[in-house]
């Protein structure tokens, strides 16, 4: 993920080093953090800034990929295609973001179709934290899709919540992430 830390490290007046007895941690890290070689996760931003008198915003570059879209209403099966296209990262986010543009009709009026939503796609599996939570969700069968996480009726089975479709009930998920921002499709600004 492209960042600015090497920036703001010059302009400290840091080497790798420096930053890297600062933070605890070998400076292979801090080489691996600059180049985006390492996840900068909202953990590591709280840690870097402060030493280098800055924000965790002031750390992130501006532009977010969107690497496919997600489905609300179809059966859309999300591959991460790489770097297509890039929009402006939603303000007071932190942390390895992909955008995801919305296809599909079945979360109106929460969510348009051509929308953009934003996840962090750090683990894999389902978090209980998320359950009643507006998540991207990937079945085990491989389709991705924009819905309500919600308990299914036995242990490791889960009900997708949509807001005008029928429910999915008790489907199996390799994971699901919460929708951390959205940016509506009239806003779209792609660079």
């Amino acid at each position: 993920m492209p960042n600015r830390i090497k920036k703001y490290r010059t302009r400290a007046g840091l080497t790798q080093q420096a930053l890297a007895d600062a933070l605890g941690t070998g400076k292979s890290t801090v080489v691996k953090l600059e180049r985006g070689e390492r996840p900068l996760s909202q953990s590591w931003l709280m840690r870097i800034s402060p030493i280098l008198d800055c924000s965790p915003s002031d750390l992130l570059d501006d532009d977010v990929a969107v690497v496919g879209k997600i489905g609300a209403g179809g059966s859309i099966v999300f591959e991460d295609l790489g770097e297509t296209e890039q929009v402006a990262r939603p303000p007071e986010t932190a942390g390895t973001l992909v955008g995801l543009e919305v296809d599909g009709e079945s979360m109106l009026p929460k969510f348009d179709p051509g929308d953009i939503v934003f996840i962090s796609r750090d683990r894999d599996g389902v978090d209980p934290i998320d359950i009643g939570s507006y998540c991207a969700v990937r079945l085990v069968t491989g389709e991705t899709y924009l819905k309500i996480l919600s308990r299914g009726s036995d242990a490791g089975r889960f009900t997708l919540r949509s807001l005008n479709a029928a429910d999915m009930d008790d489907v199996q998920l390799s994971w699901a992430t919460p929708i951390r921002a959205i940016t509506p499709r009239a806003a779209r600004r792609f660079r």
